[in-house]
């Protein structure tokens, strides 16, 4: 198994530059590699199986194993298998295994910077499926497209990030616990509320983070009260003052419940 840095690291979007490859130009098209050859020839995913990617200081990346994710009904997302070449020069899975055992991910398009995601083809980051940047995609939240009603969803898919991680202030905190149910919607239909039994409405949620929270998903991690020391912009926005109309009101794109 991968160490958990490497893991981390993916899924914290270490963006790499579109030159990664030269002379060739590598770049992503929603889930997909795409290398752009000087001879003309342009190759994608499926076709650089095997191939090795330098993420700089050492590290290297190999594409294993591509296929179309099984969850998927349009095709699009492609799970890509990587390993990585350990210092004695083997190579290890790159990801951990997520809850079905999985041991996948794939490039996003954009990068983050200070906490904030950037759109864009020039820069991507590797995510694995256990990670909540690959988990925000497959649930539907594709920076790169339009949302059924043609809302662009870069801006959804950096809420339902922070929502994931339950990173309130939206700074890179996440308070949430590996295994913690959610209940996700939105109003531009990607998600429906799934209105399970013992769920209540948590918060709201835009790109900079939450703009309100009705209870903290784990309060052993969270209680309200230091959410408001630790998030000024907050504090008139906790408990009985946060539902989905206010969070609605406030900005709110994405919204949760949990239990």
């Amino acid at each position: 198994m991968a160490p958990r840095w490497l893991a981390r690291l993916l899924a914290l979007a270490a963006a790499l530059p579109a030159a990664a490859a030269p002379p060739a130009r590598l770049s992503v098209e929603g889930t997909e590699f795409v290398l752009y050859r000087l001879d003309g020839r342009v190759l994608r995913s499926a076709e650089l199986i095997g191939a090795e990617l330098d993420l700089g200081g050492g590290r290297q990346l190999r594409i294993d194993a591509v296929r179309p994710d099984p969850s998927d009904p349009s095709g699009t997302v492609l799970l890509h298998r990587f390993s990585q070449r350990e210092r004695g020069g083997a190579w290890a899975p790159a990801c951990e295994a997520d809850r079905e055992g999985r041991q996948e991910g794939f490039p996003v398009p954009g990068r983050w910077v200070d906490g904030r995601y950037q759109p864009g083809r020039d820069h991507f980051a590797l995510s694995c499926t256990a990670g909540a940047q690959a988990k925000c995609v497959r649930w539907g939240y594709r920076p790169w497209a339009p949302a059924p009603d043609g809302t662009p969803m870069a801006p959804m898919y950096e809420a339902c990030v922070h929502m994931v991680r339950a990173d309130y202030c939206g700074d890179g905190t996440a308070t949430t616990r590996d295994g913690t149910a959610i209940d996700i919607y939105d109003g531009h239909g990607v998600q429906q509320p799934a209105n399970e039994a013992g769920f209540r409405f948590e918060a709201g949620w835009a790109p900079h983070g939450a703009v309100c929270v009705n209870h903290a998903r784990v309060p052993q991690n969270l209680k309200l009260e230091d959410l408001a020391q630790r998030c000024p912009r907050l504090k008139d926005a906790l408990g009985r003052r946060c539902d989905e109309a206010s969070a609605r009101a406030a900005g709110a794109l994405l919204f949760n419940r949990s239990k």
